[in-house]
């Protein structure tokens, strides 16, 4: 079909160009809260002196309780986020290694999107694993910042 003007219109703003991929507007601030969140963890891990004050404390005060829901609340999701994150790079080289025969031959039908994503966290893998071998920190906020930053990160991808 032609692209000229008039022809066909983006009714659905979803599946509009600039948009990377379809989000649930429940989620969407996961987007927002969880990058926050491991900006904050990288920082406190690189200056432990920047620890808020009411952690430091015992927690006597509700104001101190919820502190420590939210941080769990949080951490938990950070944690979630990481396990995903380990799931696809460590399920990469087994997916790739698989595809093999039929990225090499030029029968069989495969998603070009699919392969993408998979050889990309490849990639990711191999940099993280890069990273672990030169500076033990380095990895920690390169994993932090990737599973802060996961769920940009994988509609980007795909």
């Amino acid at each position: 079909m032609a692209n000229r003007s008039g022809q066909w219109r983006i009714t659905d703003p979803a599946k509009a160009l600039g948009n990377l991929g379809p989000r649930s507007a429940r989620w969407a601030w996961l987007e927002l809260v969880l990058p926050l969140f491991a900006i904050g963890a990288l920082v406190v891990f690189h200056k432990p002196q920047y620890i808020p004050s009411i952690f430091l404390e015992s927690a006597t005060t509700p104001v101190a309780w919820v502190a420590w829901a939210l941080l769990g609340a949080l951490g938990g999701l950070l944690c979630f986020s990481g396990l995903l994150v380990l799931f696809f790079l460590v399920y990469s080289p087994v997916y790739l290694a698989g595809k093999a025969p039929m990225l090499m031959s030029t029968g069989a039908w495969t998603d070009r999107r699919e392969v993408r994503f998979y050889g990309l966290c490849f990639v990711v893998l191999c940099v993280l694993l890069a990273l672990l071998l030169w500076d033990w920190k380095w990895f920690v906020s390169a994993v932090l910042l990737l599973t802060g930053f996961a769920p940009s990160f994988w509609r980007a991808l795909v």
